[in-house]
């Protein structure tokens, strides 16, 4: 394989990566963005309670 093909293909599969990426992190976004069943605690956090 001469090395233009061989750049042509590892071009093309780290942009298959990052559009993967992109398109899962979306995906995962627009499920976590849904209120989940649960009880939401809120805890103030002072001075003196923090170490």
């Amino acid at each position: 394989m001469n090395r233009k093909l061989y750049r042509l293909c590892l071009v093309m599969v780290i942009m298959a990566a990052v559009v993967s990426g992109v398109l899962y992190y979306r995906v995962l976004k627009k499920k976590a963005a849904a209120p989940q069943e649960g009880i939401f605690v809120w805890e103030e956090l002072s001075g003196s309670g923090c170490v």
